[in-house]
């Protein structure tokens, strides 16, 4: 039996019952494929191997789980009360590695809670559009899967319906009107909310609920008063209200989320996972020269992005070409200047509702391009990113471009899925212009300035021109001056904050077999003491129970 939100009448939440059938396919992976397997190993066969067949890799998980949580706890006389807000039953890459962590802490003598949806949110970042008539048996299903695997490796759960139970929902704060935006624009994978979007209505109201829902958990887990709580992400209308909430009441908050590089997690205390926030580590380190060690690491990896060789997602395309080979290859003038501006996914987290100079991104590009076709002694290059092709958009950047406006000789554009590298942009240009794209970073490395108009984690780090109105964005594309830029200052600026961001900040995290990120197919290990043998992994566990900053120190 299943359940589901019906409607919200003033604060209470109305629940309609429902028929589950499960289908075979699931019933197998989740009842009959773990025994199976475990069977397997017995007789031999490895758990990398049996997860390694695609039929097998979320049932691998459960059948190993069972040896993993078999664990002894050490006697703690300073035990802490640990929450863990998975929140997504069907968020499978969280659920491992929120998973392994509670464990890690549970050994130290914790007691360690999850709180997951069976399917009282009525609306979620899993809930997709275009799939709503499977929204139910998947949440659904995925509770099943959730619970059975927490209780193979032993841990703590409970269901959102049941924490919340005999609760009050509070109406609508329009205090969250952010979170519903940024909602919506994911949930729609727009930039921009359009009235002429189907069930517009509808899915913002399902949000709001969705919205209050998250708020009343935080509101109970402030009563608790916990010693900290765990959760990736942060936003949304799944974990931001209730992140809200937590920080609010200065209840410590460890947010996780997955790193640039592969195998790697970012942690912060008490800051979104969407933000990046090196701030106070960057105050202590910016002042102090990398050592050679120090440099070989930065410049190894930095190479290696120039394919995305070690990175979760591939964005550059093309090979490295020569400046002669690829200001031919785009028509341009070597003898004018080049400004080349970089876009980002308009309705990522990463670069949505951070607007400083422009009321918002489309505005930014297509007013750029009005003014450089008012100067063809200068060239543009709009380089939109590639992320459009990677994870997707229903709002690209070059309809919305060629729709809108026709660029003059002087302006190129450059299509997402084109074979053109970043790093040869970089090379050709005289500056750079970005929003939060990681260019702005990348191209001061290689001495090329660049501005920034919004927010992002590396404005104001020293090493970008940090624009904050329209009238001062367009006087220095008008009045650029080379001379004036200390490059070197902002090269080395630049490398020692890659260094904190892309080698000390992304833990290393390879504690799963994992051959297509976020795709685990099973534990790197059968016991969990051989995870502590790992430093990465035993400092992550000491650094919850300190409640101190996680950052790669080896």
């Amino acid at each position: 039996m299943g359940i589901r939100v019906l409607k919200k009448t003033k604060n209470k939440v109305v629940y309609q019952k429902y028929s589950l059938v499960m289908n075979l396919k699931n019933r197998l992976k989740i009842y009959i494929f773990p025994i199976l397997i475990r069977g397997l190993h017995k007789l031999g066969f490895s758990y990398e191997k049996l997860g390694g067949y695609s039929f097998f890799a979320k049932s691998n998980l459960i059948a190993q789980a069972k040896s993993l949580g078999e664990i002894s706890i050490n006697q703690n006389s300073n035990r802490q009360d640990i929450y863990v807000l998975l929140m997504l039953s069907g968020s499978n890459f969280h659920l491992y590695i929120e998973s392994l962590l509670a464990l890690g802490l549970k050994k130290k003598g914790h007691n360690i809670t999850f709180i997951m949806d069976r399917n009282m949110l009525p609306i979620h970042e899993l809930k997709k559009i275009g799939n709503e008539e499977n929204w139910d048996s998947r949440a659904e299903t995925d509770f099943i899967f959730a619970t059975k695997f927490l209780d193979a490796i032993g841990l703590t759960y409970i269901s959102i319906e049941e924490f919340l139970k005999d609760r009050e929902l509070s109406v609508y704060d329009e205090k969250y009107n952010s979170i519903l935006e940024a909602t919506l624009l994911k949930q729609y994978k727009v930039g921009v909310i359009s009235r002429d979007l189907p069930l517009l209505d509808k899915k913002t109201e399902l949000i709001k609920t969705a919205i209050m829902i998250s708020d009343e958990i935080g509101k109970k887990l402030v009563e608790i008063k916990p010693d900290s709580v765990i959760m990736s992400h942060g936003i949304y209308s799944t974990w931001g209200p209730l992140f809200n909430v937590l920080n609010d009441n200065k209840i410590p908050t460890l947010v996780h989320g997955r790193g640039k590089k592969r195998h790697s997690q970012v942690f912060n205390w008490n800051k979104t996972g969407d933000s990046w926030d090196v701030s106070d580590e960057w105050a202590k380190v910016k002042d102090k020269p990398l050592e050679k060690k120090e440099l070989n690491s930065i410049n190894e990896y930095l190479e290696s992005r120039i394919s995305h060789k070690d990175d979760v997602f591939v964005y550059n395309f093309g090979k490295e070409t020569s400046t002669k080979e690829t200001i031919n290859f785009l028509g341009l003038d070597e003898n004018k200047p080049i400004y080349t501006l970089f876009t980002n996914v308009l309705w990522d987290a990463a670069s949505a509702q951070r607007e400083i100079a422009f009321n918002n991104p489309v505005e930014w590009v297509i007013e750029t391009i009005e003014w450089f076709n008012k100067h063809p002694e200068k060239q543009l290059i709009v380089k939109i990113h590639p992320a459009e092709i990677v994870i997707g958009t229903n709002m690209p950047f070059y309809e919305i471009i060629i729709n809108r406006i026709t660029p003059e000789k002087n302006v190129r554009i450059i299509k997402p899925d084109a074979k053109v590298n970043s790093w040869s942009i970089y090379a050709i240009s005289t500056l750079g212009i970005v929003h939060t794209t990681t260019a702005g970073m990348e191209m001061p490395l290689v001495n090329k300035p660049c501005m920034v108009v919004s927010q992002t984690h590396y404005r104001e780090k020293g090493f970008t021109i940090d624009i904050n109105s329209k009238e001062e964005y367009f006087t220095t594309l008008a009045n650029f001056d080379e001379s004036i830029i200390d490059y070197d200052k902002n090269r080395d600026l630049a490398l020692r904050y890659s260094y904190l961001l892309f080698i000390r900040y992304q833990i290393p995290f390879n504690m799963f077999f994992e051959e297509i990120s976020a795709s685990i197919s099973g534990f790197r290990y059968n016991n969990l003491d051989d995870y502590f043998t790992n430093a990465h992994f035993s400092n992550i566990v000491k650094a919850i129970e300190n409640k101190t900053p996680i950052f790669n120190n080896y």
